[in-house]
């Protein structure tokens, strides 16, 4: 999909659409791109491989970069065809023309429909890459989703089981007589409330499971983990460049150069184009031949209306593609800073987090169950440790969330997975 990048001075685009263009070699050489040292696993680029080829938003993305290459190739065309005119006529002298005429386009119509076209089509390739990886970032996302709702579901599992268990030793307990009637009820309604909780997370793993299934039209099999895939976010060094480097900017710039362009065509068809026709036929005896030459004269309608309203849209859109570049560029650098704070609370967590939640679950069972700790405290703590298990799983959700928004900024979510697609 980067085989082509487009180099940019300035966000203004106050050059031609020539230079856009002329900057596509010289771009790909020298942008230094977001680089991985982690990439994703083959298992899941053949996976998101598998579903980018048949799948609808492709199919219309690319329908839609098709009809702009179209739209081009029918605006390279002549704009006037020429006129064929055959006159006869029988009186009392026989007479009879045959004429040929051709409009003129002084006004370079064709080359000011070319040149909208053609920054059209610039505007379609950066607008098929933004669709590309929108689709690839909603693919891996449901993956990440109902993998996260899967793992939830196995630690309600396990903290049902555990309030299974629990209230089977309170009722014991309560039999023997080393627990009081609202000891045991305590442990009852904690129960309760766990197999509310185990429904209510099971449903949320058949949602994410039915938005997997519709986004990837065909269920996936044999999904891998990403438990330890995750990318490390890094920008390059000159920032501004790379940032005109991405699709979003590039469209937007490209909406420039087409108001540019409409505003020279506004101006094209203020232009008169003659007609210019030859005849020749027999009045009776007599040959004839001539020659005409018509001229539209712009007198009611000077045109000028629609240039100014051109030209009010070209600044319209110069303005939006500069606010657009600052979201983007705040976008960028947001996603960069959260990713990389998230990352270090995951690496924190996985370093001590996941060890002290087991042994402090052994811990407080122990003590409960020697008598060394009430009930309600008992459920106080294993209510807080079994919370944290449950914010580790959803910490690596968020950040999994923050890496697949970061690489949607940055445009590289195919790069992480390897994946090039053309747009041609």
């Amino acid at each position: 999909m980067k085989k082509v990048l487009y180099l940019l001075a300035v966000l203004l685009v106050s050059s031609p659409l020539q230079r856009l263009q002329a900057a596509e070699s010289s771009a790909a050489n020298n942008i230094k791109m977001v680089s991985f040292t982690v990439k994703a696993p083959d298992a899941l680029t053949a996976m998101i491989r598998a579903a980018l080829d048949q799948h609808p938003r492709m199919q219309a993305s690319r329908a839609a970069m098709q009809a702009s290459l179209k739209r081009l190739k029918a605006a390279q065309q002549a704009v006037y065809n020429p006129e064929l005119e055959l006159d006869t006529e029988r009186t009392g002298i026989d007479s009879s023309y045959l004429q040929l005429s051709q409009k003129i386009d002084l006004g370079d119509l064709r080359g000011s429909l070319t040149s909208v076209a053609q920054a059209g089509l610039v505007k379609a390739k950066a607008d098929f890459e933004l669709a590309v990886l929108r689709l690839q970032y909603d693919l891996v996302s449901s993956y990440i989703e109902r993998d996260t709702q899967s793992e939830l579901s196995t630690l309600s599992e396990q903290t049902l089981g555990l309030m299974s268990e629990f209230v089977s030793i309170a009722e014991l307990r309560h039999k023997s007589g080393d627990l009081s009637q609202v000891e045991l009820d305590l442990a009852r309604l904690a129960h309760s409330e766990s197999v509310i909780s185990h429904a209510r997370t099971l449903t949320e793993l058949v949602t994410a499971r039915e938005k997997l299934n519709a986004i990837f039209i065909s269920p996936p099999v044999n999904i891998p983990a990403l438990r330890d895939k995750l990318p490390q976010a890094g920008l390059p060094d000159d920032l501004e460049t790379f940032l005109h480097t991405l699709p979003g900017v590039r469209a937007n710039v490209a909406e420039v150069s087409i108001a540019r362009y409409t505003v020279d065509l506004r101006r094209s068809k203020k232009r008169v184009n003659p007609t210019i026709a030859l005849r020749g036929g027999k009045d009776g005896s007599d040959s004839l031949v001539g020659i005409t030459l018509s001229v539209p004269l712009n007198v009611r309608n000077t045109y000028s209306a629609e240039i100014e309203v051109a030209q009010q849209r070209l600044i319209e859109r110069q303005q939006l593609a500069q606010q657009a570049f600052r979201e983007q560029r705040s976008k960028v650098l947001a996603s960069t800073q959260r990713l990389q704070l998230l990352r270090k609370a995951w690496l924190a967590w996985k370093k001590t987090g996941q060890s002290s939640v087991t042994r402090q679950l052994e811990s407080i069972k122990r003590l409960w169950r020697a008598g060394d700790m009430s009930t309600s405290d008992y459920l106080v703590q294993l209510k807080q440790t079994l919370d944290t298990q449950v914010a580790g799983v959803e910490l690596q959700s968020k950040l999994w969330k923050s890496s697949l928004d970061w690489m949607l900024a940055t445009a590289s979510i195919d790069d992480w997975l390897n994946l090039t697609t053309e747009s041609n």
